[in-house]
C-alpha cells in the first residue's frame, strides 16, 4: 500500500499527570487542533461499590468540552474496575484506558502500572475484566517490562486473545522512566505477535521524529505524544499538515511564540480562576514550563524564573513579554 492510499494513523495525547489535564485538553483543542483523541491522566481504582465524584472530575464531559476523551485508570483490582467502568459508562463514555506503564517506583512496586504485567495472572485478570465492562472499548498502554525488555514479547500471545481496542506500546523499561533511548528493534518484534490496533509512544519531540516512526512502522494504527505536544503545542497541526501533504520532504514547521504564549496565559487564567490560591496554580504552571520553556529562544531564563515564583506577581513578572522574543 502506497502512502497516499495508507489510511493516517490517529495522533493522541497522553496522559501527563499535572498537565494534561481537562483544562488544558480543552483549550489545546480550541487553540490548536491536530489531535484525534486524548488520554486523560490515571484515575486510581479504590475499593468499593460506587465510584466517589471527585475522582471523575477531570473526564466530566462538560470539563473536556469538544475534544474526544479517554478515561485512564490504574490499579489491579478487577471488582474495582468494573465498578469504574460502569461509573465511566454513567457518564457516557464508551472507551477505557488501564494504565500498565507508570514507571513510578511507588507505583509499581505495589503492583500497579509498569508493576502489573509483572504478575501475569494479576494482569490477564485485568484484561479480562475489562474487555467484559467495556466491550469494543477497552485499552491499555504498556512498556516492554518493569526491569527488563522481555515481559510484554512474553505476554503478547496472551494479551492477543482479548478484544482490545488498542494498544499503546512505550517501547522503554519501567526502570529507565522516561532516560536512555526507546528500542526500537524490541517494539518491531512484538507488532506481529499483537492482532489489534497497535499505537506507538515515546520521544516524539518533532515532526522529524514522527516521520521517522510511521516510516519505520508502516502499519501502525496511531502515535501517542506526550511531552512533545507540552513542549510544541501546535506539533499535532504540523503532523496533520505534513500528512495531509502526501508526506513529502521533512522542513522544520514555523514557530508562533505569540500564540504558543497566548495559549499558556489562558492556562494560567484558567487555573487562577478556577484552583485555590498561588500553590495550585503556580504548581500547574511550573510542571507546564518545565517542558514548554524548550519553545522560545529565553525559554531556559524563564523557566528559572517561573520555578523561582512564590505569588501570582512572581510569575507574571517572570512571563512579562513572552512571546515577544526570538524562538528557537
Amino acid at each position: 500500500m502506497s502512502d497516499a492510499s495508507r489510511p493516517r494513523p490517529s495522533i493522541s495525547l497522553a496522559p501527563l499527570r499535572g498537565i494534561t489535564v481537562a483544562a488544558f485538553r480543552r483549550l489545546h483543542a480550541e487553540r490548536f487542533g491536530g489531535v484525534d483523541y486524548a488520554v486523560a491522566p490515571f484515575i486510581p481504582l479504590v475499593a468499593g461499590a460506587r465510584v466517589m465524584p471527585k475522582l471523575l472530575a477531570d473526564v466530566l464531559p462538560e470539563a473536556c468540552g469538544a475534544v474526544r476523551t479517554v478515561p485512564q485508570v490504574i490499579g489491579k483490582d478487577p471488582a474495582a474496575l468494573r465498578v469504574m467502568a460502569q461509573a465511566l459508562q454513567d457518564l457516557g463514555y464508551a472507551e477505557m484506558n488501564l494504565n500498565c506503564g507508570c514507571p513510578w517506583k511507588m507505583v509499581a512496586r505495589k503492583g500497579r502500572g509498569s508493576g502489573l504485567p509483572e504478575n501475569e495472572d494479576d494482569f490477564l485478570r485485568m484484561l479480562e475484566a475489562g474487555c467484559e465492562a467495556m466491550p469494543d472499548g477497552f485499552s491499555i498502554k504498556i512498556r516492554l517490562g518493569m526491569k527488563t525488555k522481555d515481559t510484554l514479547a512474553r505476554l503478547a500471545p496472551r494479551i492477543a486473545e482479548h478484544p482490545l481496542k488498542e494498544i499503546a506500546v512505550h517501547p522503554r523499561t519501567g526502570v529507565q522512566m522516561y532516560e536512555g533511548d526507546v528500542d526500537l528493534d524490541a517494539f518491531a518484534a512484538v507488532l506481529p505477535i499483537l492482532p489489534m490496533p497497535v499505537v506507538y509512544n515515546g520521544d516524539v519531540r518533532t515532526l522529524a521524529d514522527y516521520a521517522r516512526i510511521v516510516v519505520r512502522f508502516p502499519g501502525l494504527a496511531g502515535v501517542m505524544i506526550g511531552r512533545g505536544l507540552v513542549a510544541d503545542p501546535a506539533l499535532g497541526e504540523s503532523i496533520r499538515v505534513w500528512e495531509d501533504g502526501g508526506r513529502g520532504e521533512v522542513k522544520t514547521p514555523p514557530r508562533d511564540p505569540a500564540r504558543v504564549a497566548a495559549f499558556a496565559a489562558e492556562l494560567y487564567a484558567t487555573y487562577r480562576a478556577t484552583l485555590c490560591g498561588p500553590s495550585p496554580v503556580l504548581g500547574r504552571m511550573k510542571e507546564l514550563w518545565g517542558h514548554l520553556h524548550v519553545y522560545f529562544e529565553d525559554g531556559p531564563a524563564r523557566l528559572r524564573a517561573v520555578q523561582r515564583s512564590r505569588s501570582f506577581a512572581d510569575y507574571e513578572r517572570a512571563v512579562n513579554g513572552l512571546g515577544t522574543s526570538a524562538i528557537r
